[in-house]
């Protein structure tokens, strides 16, 4: 066993969230995994939800963002895709995104890399609500998809449309 740790702690959690999906992330089948009590978890993280904001800090930790380029709204745009993309990638991690940052767990990367290169607060939270909200449709309709559920697929495609009308409708100079 390796070296237990928040880091530790958040791998697995995130190795359980793409097996088996958020609901069955528990803090009981974390301690199972490391083969330690449960109580030994709370030496690293408060509780469950500090379990799920490491989670989502780890998961965007290796988000490579290319350096500004002074065009905001290329800037902007790239950024929002690549965030996008690092969510769609991982099982049900919109849903853990939207969690974390609502209860200010995790995930502060994600406003901090958009707040980088955005003229203001209000762009940046539109974005974020944009990349959180058609990232959770896309993931919910591809879970009914396998499912055998018929629901309309939701596209990267679509998300780049969205994007274009909130930087362009946005002053982005």
């Amino acid at each position: 066993m390796s070296t237990m740790n928040r880091d530790e702690l958040s791998r697995v959690g995130l190795q359980l969230l793409t097996t088996h999906g958020l609901a069955d992330v528990s803090m009981r089948r974390v301690a199972k995994e490391l083969d330690v009590a449960v109580s030994a978890l709370y030496w690293h993280v408060k509780d469950k939800q500090s379990l799920l904001g490491a989670m989502v800090d780890r998961l965007l930790a290796d988000v490579n963002f290319t350096p500004p380029t002074g065009d905001t709204r290329h800037d902007i745009t790239a950024r929002a895709e690549r965030l996008y993309d690092t969510i769609l990638e991982t099982r049900d991690a919109a849903e853990l995104v939207a969690s974390a940052l609502a209860l200010g767990t995790g995930g502060e990367r994600m406003r901090d890399s958009l707040n980088a290169v955005s003229p203001n607060a209000l762009t940046t939270d539109a974005i974020m609500a944009l990349i959180i909200g058609h990232a959770t449709l896309n993931q919910q309709r591809t879970q009914a998809q396998a499912l055998g559920v018929n629901v309309s697929p939701t596209t990267t495609s679509t998300f780049r449309q969205a994007l274009n009308l909130v930087t362009g409708a946005s002053s982005i100079a």
